[in-house]
């Protein structure tokens, strides 16, 4: 009887074993690249117009406040009257804005290879630039590049509001966090708009988080 559960447990242990090797992968520092220097040499890919990394970060600012404020003004047209004076201890804001940041890379690994749960995946932390980010080393889809950028907006801060105004409810609670997503992916809506012009054929892959293109071999 012993013998058969420690054969029992065994078996378990290889199958946990097995799942983690499959799992996504954590990451402390810079991205990894999906897109190697022989590749990048072959002249094959074409850079997207992004700017550096330091750019993208302050041009996020007044995006994500222009998304924010469109969104509240969405929630005070389709929505009944709110109250947004009440307050609650400070740290309901930090774990708002973690939990937000935490869902919106999730959903943004939704739309890698197996969802986000292979080794291909990684969800990182840059602390010289107290960045959160996920990665795939898989090049992507035109699709799921765009479905990567979109999600978090359209899921965090457009969902949402949808929901409130179909059943005509609205919580101020709900609206601050509706909006501090729309802040904090709203400028992933401009960032997927170059994507748009690319061939439907193509895939994307990156380096660090610079993104490049070409046509699929197998078109």
């Amino acid at each position: 009887m012993r013998w058969g559960w420690l054969r029992g447990e065994g078996r378990m242990r290889r199958a946990i074993n097995r799942q983690v090797q499959h799992s996504m992968l954590f990451r402390l520092g810079p991205p990894p690249n999906s897109l190697s220097d022989a590749e990048l040499a072959s002249g094959e890919w074409q850079r997207l117009p992004y700017p550096p990394l330091w750019a993208l970060r302050v041009m996020s600012l007044p995006l994500g406040l222009v998304m924010a404020l469109t969104v509240f003004f969405m929630w005070v047209l389709l929505t009944p009257r709110f109250d947004m004076s009440s307050s609650g201890p400070g740290y309901r804001f930090i774990v708002a804005y973690v939990s937000i940041e935490l869902a919106g890379a999730f959903l943004q690994m939704s739309a890698h290879p197996r969802r986000g749960l292979s080794t291909q995946t990684f969800l990182g932390f840059w602390p010289s630039r107290l960045l959160l980010y996920c990665a795939c080393l898989s090049k992507a889809t035109k699709r799921n590049a765009i479905a990567a950028s979109l999600l978090p907006f359209l899921v965090l801060a457009v969902l949402p509001l949808l929901i409130a105004a179909v059943l005509h409810i609205s919580s101020g609670w709900l609206i601050f966090c509706s909006c501090l997503a729309a802040a904090s992916f709203g400028a992933n809506v401009v960032l997927a708009l170059p994507m748009w012009w690319l061939p439907s054929g193509c895939v994307i892959a990156g380096r660090g988080f610079q993104p490049y293109w070409r046509l699929s071999q197998e078109t």
